[in-house]
């Protein structure tokens, strides 16, 4: 299909009185009307407009019937992108590229370039540089300028330059926003790659990472830095509902739709409409979930629980887990197809454990600082030597959420320098898997090996010494041979 696509130009579609400035009227000589009189040879002519569609605008709506009614044979639509800020290029952009993708992917599209802002112009720019999608730009050049006293219809074709370059056009506000997280240098890289996932409006992310290793973060940094900050960001944990608790809160249910349902309630996908939902743990839902969700992904479409009638959504789905979901599909657990709908874009994030003890050591100074504000201290909490490398030592399995805590916990029952009796008796005495001494990974070692071998016999075959090594190391750290198999009968 051959679609002609343009912004309602307020300023020169209409007349206006010449005292009041307000609009009275369609002007005929506009540029919308101009392409129909004179360049009009498409199936479609689709009118932009930057107001939200809650309710009409009467100045689109107005001239489309207009151009209805002098052109009755053509079709000519009307969409409303809902752009909090028109000079906002990438937030139009973002809009502009999801109608595309949604509605003309597969058309001809004809981009009249002249009507709209500055920046949305750009936008325009930007969009058929992309490639994304057949596009040629039009311009007009009115009557009144043109030599041959005719409307000239121009090309717009872009003559790429010879010298290698490229350019990104980034509006940032003048304001300082202050960073409420310490990304550090291993961080820096993900954070890169999700400043440019969040400028691709379309794709879906999944997010791996262990708990409390900053997933929901990452997700609220793609959604700070796209086109929808100022609508919702909405995050739920799946795994914490069970199949229809989930259902409920992300869909909706109507009045009476099950017991206690005693009025309509809208559904969390209906609330983030224009914004961004995060689904933290996606690896833990059902196959009945999947396909829910999996519908909602393809058709932007929801279906509230007792209702008869879809309602369409525009929404950003972030999600996130701690398995292996390829994995998960290969054992049938998960579906391919919500996977590879998820997946279009992926990011990691390491545990704490990986990060060096210089990042853990930032962090610490950083929550150290950060709690001081909260908890309204005029000094910082000092850690004495011993006490930092305890708190350095440890592996933090519930990653950068844990040291978040304990800081907090430190700042609770200290005023001043921070005592050992104060710290969290894990840290103090950790179990063996979060220790890092040599004579527990030996231990760990000897455990691993006694699980995988038959016997003593063949265990300290593998670990390469006699069987009389073996058994005195087993008296010496005291491991329970009889839980992993009858070696004991056997030598």
């Amino acid at each position: 299909m051959k679609t002609l696509i343009s912004w309602v130009a307020t300023m020169h579609d209409f007349t206006r009185n010449p005292e009041t400035r307000q609009i009275i009227g369609v002007d005929e000589n506009g540029p919308n009307f101009n392409f129909h009189n004179d360049f009009f040879d498409h199936d479609r002519h689709v009118i932009l407009s930057s107001e939200k569609g809650d309710k009409p605008d009467i100045y689109i709506e107005k001239l489309r019937t207009e151009l209805n009614k002098k052109f009755p044979n053509r079709t000519i639509e009307t969409q409303y992108l809902d752009i909090a800020d028109v000079i906002n290029i990438p937030q139009i952009k973002s809009k502009v590229d999801g109608l595309l993708m949604r509605e003309f992917k597969e058309d001809e599209i004809s981009i009249f370039f002249s009507p709209g802002t500055s920046a949305m112009q750009i936008s325009w720019y930007l969009i058929h540089e992309s490639g994304m999608f057949n596009t040629k730009m039009f311009q007009v050049r009115p009557r009144k300028y043109s030599k041959t006293d005719k409307a000239e219809l121009l090309d717009m074709k872009i003559v790429k330059s010879t010298i290698p370059g490229g350019s990104i056009i980034k509006e940032d506000s003048v304001v300082d926003h202050k960073e409420d997280y310490l990304i550090t240098n291993s961080l820096k890289p993900i954070y890169r790659k999700a400043e440019m996932i969040a400028k691709a409006d379309q794709v879906t992310t999944l997010i791996y990472g262990e708990s409390g290793s900053g997933k929901e973060h990452l997700a609220n940094y793609i959604h700070r830095n796209s086109a929808r900050y100022e609508k919702p960001f909405i995050a739920i944990n799946c795994s914490a509902f069970t199949d229809e608790l989930l259902e409920s809160r992300l869909f909706g249910h109507t009045k009476g739709a099950f017991t206690g349902a005693v009025a309509d309630h809208k559904g969390l996908l209906e609330e983030a409409q224009g914004g961004t939902v995060f689904l933290d743990e996606i690896g833990d839902i059902s196959p009945y979930m999947q396909q829910l969700l999996l519908r909602v992904i393809q058709e932007k479409k929801i279906l509230r629980i007792g209702d008869t009638k879809e309602k369409k959504i525009d929404l950003r789905i972030i999600a996130a887990t701690n398995r292996d979901l390829p994995q998960r599909c290969v054992e049938g657990n998960f579906r391919w197809d919500l996977f590879y709908r998820l997946a279009i874009t992926e990011l990691t994030l390491p545990p704490l454990r990986d990060r060096g003890m210089i990042e853990k050591k930032e962090l610490i100074d950083f929550f150290i600082e950060s709690k001081r504000k909260l908890f309204k201290r005029s000094k910082k909490l000092r850690l004495g030597k011993d006490i930092e490398q305890f708190i350095l030592n440890y592996l933090f399995p519930g990653n950068v959420r844990e040291m978040e805590n304990l800081i907090e916990n430190l700042y609770v029952f200290n005023n001043d320098i921070v005592l050992r009796d104060t710290l969290p008796a894990r840290l103090l005495n950790p179990s063996d898997e979060f220790k890092l001494d040599l004579k527990t990974a030996e231990k760990l070692h000897i455990i691993k090996v006694l699980k995988i071998a038959k016997s003593k016999q063949q265990a300290s075959k593998l670990l390469g010494c006699v069987i009389n090594t073996l058994e005195k190391k087993i008296r010496d750290y005291e491991i329970k041979t009889d839980v992993f198999l009858d070696l004991d009968s056997v030598k």
